[in-house]
This record gives structure tokens, sequence and C-alpha cells, in this order.
């Protein structure tokens, strides 16, 4: 159990799945008078906090002495190290603007000059653009996987990279990082200050790139149209969100929705993204109440998600876990919808939508016969009410937001920098 500890919070936490030894309950034939050994350190993470090399720190200075149009890219390490103060600070010195990975989302404030939004598979258009731009990359806290860098295509193979992370294994591994810095992203950060750089013509590029697909987006985050579309339900939940609150996304397009679309300027809220396939948001939302109680919870999914594991509402009402789930109700896994019309080459018959299309469900009504408070939204004035009403609840509450089946996620930007 002790190395069980250990490993769980060294290097890049994780699970540990501990196997007893023996078949048919064997071990417990066993008996012995231990002595217990609780080992402080490991009980949070990160467990250590290791320092780069004095060499390695100048050699990373020198590369951002020079870069032009520096981008970091922020993953959930950093979250797990604790490092958005030292975040905020290094990029305001350096003026250095900053992307978040999904995970990282909560570290850095939506409206912050700087902030560039979420990278990769998932992204915004303008922040795969600003990446593509980029002459030198710093990765804090990422291990640069597929979705962050959307398949390594963002930034370019060839970019100059500098990667902290606390795993080597991480290091160079998906991007070549000559000046790689093993350590904890706080106190490698910490390490890295004490210099400032002025790129007042990067910094109005970036932001006129940002000012750009804002405005492209404004008209659907303030459409009337009914069904909603999902920006404008992003948008009445991000300016509801209480300041402390956790958000926990499902993948595909919820994930997508989420990452473009929710604009929180709290410093104080967390955002889990799913750490699994379709439908992992629920029973996760339930599990962080659990562990967070004093905290509001709020899970985001589509109904495609939410059938999943819909019957764990039931375990979330007799234990009385209150929970507040909101649905993005378009009757479909409408994510479906391009691999159809391509299945069909182009021309797809009204057969092929009984493949992703499902019955109109009323969720709200299933969560009431199941002891929790359902809330049915059929209007973009009617949101901000129902959000409401489930802070005030003492139940799990599910609000079943009808929206619009014919609404996708943009796909991610690709192309070559200019």
């Amino acid at each position: 159990m002790r190395q069980a500890f250990r490993e769980a919070t060294s290097g890049t936490p994780g699970p540990v799945n501990l196997m007893l030894a023996g078949k048919e309950t064997d071990i417990e034939t066993h008996e012995a008078d231990l002595e217990l050994l609780v080992e402080m350190q490991h009980i949070c993470v990160p467990a250590h906090r290791p320092l780069p090399d004095k060499d390695r720190i100048e050699q990373a200075l020198q590369w951002l002495r020079t870069a032009e149009r520096p981008v970091m890219v922020v993953g959930g390490g950093a979250k797990w190290s604790g490092a958005r103060a030292e975040l905020l600070q290094f990029s305001e010195s350096q003026s250095i603007p900053v992307a978040t990975s999904l995970n990282a989302l909560a570290l850095f404030p939506e409206h912050h000059p700087l902030y560039i939004g979420v990278p990769g598979t998932y992204s915004r258009s303008c922040t795969n653009k600003i990446l593509s731009r980029a002459d030198l990359v710093l990765y804090v806290g990422s291990q640069t996987g597929g979705q962050v860098s959307h398949f390594w295509n963002v930034p370019p193979q060839g970019t100059r990279v500098i990667q902290i992370g606390i795993d080597p294994s991480d290091l160079g591994r998906n991007y070549s990082s000559p000046v790689s810095l093993l350590g904890d992203a706080k106190v490698t950060l910490h390490a890295l200050m004490g210099e400032t750089h002025s790129r007042p013509g990067w910094q109005e590029e970036v932001r006129k790139q940002v000012d750009e697909w804002r405005q492209e987006v404004t008209p659907f985050r303030q459409s009337d149209a009914t069904p909603l579309r999902p920006e404008r339900i992003l948008k009445e939940l991000g300016d509801w969100l209480p300041d402390d609150a956790i958000v926990v996304c499902d993948t595909g397009h919820s994930g997508m929705w989420l990452a473009q679309q929710l604009w929180v300027g709290s410093l104080r809220w967390d955002c889990l993204r799913a750490a699994g396939s379709l439908g992992w948001a629920f029973p996760a939302a339930i599990g962080a109440k659990c562990a967070m109680p004093h905290r509001p919870v709020v899970c985001f999914t589509g109904d495609g998600g939410f059938w999943y594991h819909l019957q764990e509402l039931e375990t979330a009402v007799r234990c009385n876990i209150s929970t507040i789930t909101c649905v993005n109700n378009n009757h479909s896994l409408n994510q479906e919808t391009e691999v159809f019309i391509r299945a069909y080459d182009g021309k797809p018959t009204e057969k092929q939508s009984e493949m992703w299309h499902f019955s109109r469900i009323d969720f709200a009504k299933v969560a009431d016969s199941m002891g929790a408070v359902g809330i049915r939204v059929d209007k973009p004035s009617e949101l901000r009410p129902a959000l409401d009403r489930a802070l005030l609840s003492r139940k799990p509450v599910v609000i079943d937001v009808a929206s619009d089946v014919s609404a996708l996620a943009p796909l991610p930007w690709v192309g070559t920098a200019t």
C-alpha cells in the first residue's frame, strides 16, 4: 500500500492497480502484525518538486531572449503542480501568449489579453493559427499528446520547442526538444523568472486574431434561436457559473463546444475534461461532488453521453449527491453527421439518420421519475433561471436543454504558417 501511494503521487500522477497475491482469497489465510508506515509526503501531489540543472535553465532563457513570436502551451501537469500564479506572472513578464489544454482550461483567465484559447483538435481556430505562427513553443506540464497538437500538426514539426515536464519519458517524445527541462512546473517557472521582455508587435497580432474569432462567434452566442445553439448554452453557463465551481465535461462534441465557448474569468474554478470514453462525465461529476461536497459541480454532456450512465442518477438520488447536469439534447450523435455524408458520397438518404438519431426523450421527466429535479429548457431565456433553481436545490438536478441537431462544432484549423 505504501508503494501504491508513492507510485500514484510521483512523476506523472495517476491511478494504481493493486493486485493481491493468490487466488480464491488465499491472502486472507495469512496474518501478521505490521507497523503502519504513512509517508506524509505522498498523501498529495506533487510529492516531489525537482528543479532542472542551472545550465538547462540558462539555455532556455537564451532561447526565450531571441524568440520573436513565442507561445506557451500549458497542460494538466501545471494544474497538478499548482502553478497558476507562476504561469500568470511568467507570461506577463515575458509577454508570451498562453494556450491551455482542455485539462488546464481553468488555469488562465479567459479575458486576459495574453490568453489565446485551447489548441489542437478541440481548438478555437485563432489558437491554432497563432501556434502555427510561433517561432518558439514553451510546453509547461504537457505531454504534447495528439489532441492538444491535433496529431502533431500544430505547431508544425520543426518548430523550436522547450518542454517543462516531471517525467523524463515525455521530454522530446513528440517534438524534438534540445532544451528540455526536467522539473516540476511551479518551481521551474519560478527559476526562469527575473527577466522581462516586451513584444508589442507579436502581442498586437495575437490580440487581433483572438478578437476576430470572438466577433465571428458572437452572433451564435447571442442567438435567440430555438432549438438552442450550443454556443448560447455555453455562454449562459459561463456567465452564470459560480466562482468556485467545478465543471466536468464529456468528450467528443461536448469537449469541443466547451473548449471553444465556455468563457470564464474566475481564478477559483476548475475544469475536469473527460479522462475516458463518451459518457465519462456524469459519473465523474458524482465522484467530484463526493470529493468536494461544498463546491458546485456542473456536468456538461450531450444526450448521447448521458445515455451511457443515466442509471447512475439513481445512485446520486439515493446517496443525495447534488450534482447539476446540463444536457445538450439534440436527440442524436450529431458528431457523426460528416461521417455519414462522406459514407454516402455526399448524398445521404433519409434513412441514414436512423443510425445516429435517437428518440425524442425529455430527460427532465426521466429525472423527476427517478427522484431527482428535472428542468426542461426550450428557450434561451429559460436557461439562466433553470441554473439558479438548480444551484438552490438540495437534490441532483438534470437540466435538459433542447438544442439544434444541425449545429456542428467547428473542426480544427490546420494550415501553413505565413
